[in-house]
């Protein structure tokens, strides 16, 4: 196992992860599940605004973008 640490919960219930693992996986945030007797900590890696810019196509017409309550409507209609 690579990186293995022993980490104290204090009376408040946090765990302080080392600095050097949390370089490594290049993250401040997490995902914390538990699995049978386990917990795991999945890191969270944050994309910047550009990485998702035009990343999602909608069939909405371009004029429903200058009116939030039009574009509303058409997200939100079924079918």
């Amino acid at each position: 196992m690579n990186g293995l640490s022993v980490v104290v919960v204090d009376r408040y219930g946090r765990i302080r992860i080392p600095k050097r693992i949390l370089e490594k996986v290049k993250s401040d945030r997490f995902m914390i599940y538990l699995h049978e007797d386990k917990i795991i900590l999945q890191p969270l890696v944050s994309k910047s605004l550009k990485e998702l810019f035009d990343s999602v196509e909608v069939d909405v017409p371009g004029n429903a973008f200058k009116d939030y309550n039009e574009l509303k409507k058409y997200l939100l209609r079924r079918g």
